[in-house]
């Protein structure tokens, strides 16, 4: 049997290397815990990232993305579309 090649290695991503990224969008969510998302901006390397800029760091609360199940689509998914159509709409 062939052996399929991954193009990515999976694991913690380096956060210098997400933060060069440029992101125009932050969704953080934590299992149990609080997103902080003014505390983003405060990390080496991520004041310039274009979200945190504009202000476009989010919090998603695990009920509504981590739970197991279908409501991690609907519930998930419903949140996510609002942020990012909300963001586009500014930019239109």
């Amino acid at each position: 049997m062939a052996q399929i090649e991954q193009p990515y290695e999976y694991g913690p991503a380096d956060p210098l290397e997400v933060a060069a990224k440029a992101p125009d969008i932050i969704i953080g969510s934590w299992c149990g815990k609080k997103f902080h998302p003014e505390k983003v901006g405060l990390r080496e390397g991520w004041a310039d990232v274009p979200a945190v800029k504009t202000g476009d760091v989010y919090e998603i609360k695990s009920a509504y993305i981590l739970q197991p199940g279908p409501a991690a689509l609907t519930d998930g998914l419903d949140q996510l579309f609002g942020i990012t159509s909300n963001w586009y709409k500014r930019r239109a």
